[in-house]
């Protein structure tokens, strides 16, 4: 039995963890560029450049919703697909762009809608729900950081101050 140094032991369980956590990040950024796209998209391939938009795909015409169904009768696959949520109830919209008949048709969860105010933001939160996560997490780091200045002090101090007595 050969003997094994017990930093290489550890740096190779530190790389298995590692490898681990990597293939997790991999699988789990595939999955969340994947969400954002309709049951009924198949083969889309996000657009370079502009924020939630697909090109290049099929529809899987089984999963259309009737509104959607019918438009895609009457003009057929789209050149590109967008995704959107509504502003105040953060609800799904998909904007179906048809460069060649200059028309764009949107749907709000699988209802066609002639009018929608949307936000390029496709986050579930609201802005005002960001805008207070975003505060609570600055004021928590500001927290922290303080916390972990006065426990450093104290583990640096505590030593030097009980030398003297």
């Amino acid at each position: 039995m050969g003997f094994m140094h017990p930093l290489r032991e550890e740096s190779a369980v530190n790389r298995r963890q590692q490898s681990s956590v990597t293939a997790l990040a991999v699988v789990l950024s595939m999955l969340l560029g994947c969400t954002l796209q309709a049951p009924y998209m198949h083969g889309w391939d996000l657009a370079e450049g502009i924020a939630n938009r697909w090109t290049g795909g099929k529809f899987d015409e089984k999963k259309l919703s009737s509104d959607e169904a019918a438009v895609y009768k009457e003009l057929g696959t789209p050149e590109a697909v967008r995704f959107f949520r509504t502003l105040q109830t953060r609800q799904r919209v998909y904007e179906w762009v048809y460069l060649k008949e200059e028309q764009n048709v949107w749907f709000v969860d699988g209802t066609r809608v002639d009018y929608v105010t949307v936000d390029a933001d496709s986050s579930m939160f609201t802005k005002e729900s960001r805008e207070t996560l975003q505060d609570k997490l600055t004021t928590g780091g500001i927290l922290a950081g303080v916390v972990g200045g006065v426990a450093a002090g104290l583990i640096i101090l505590v030593p030097e101050l009980t030398k003297n007595n």
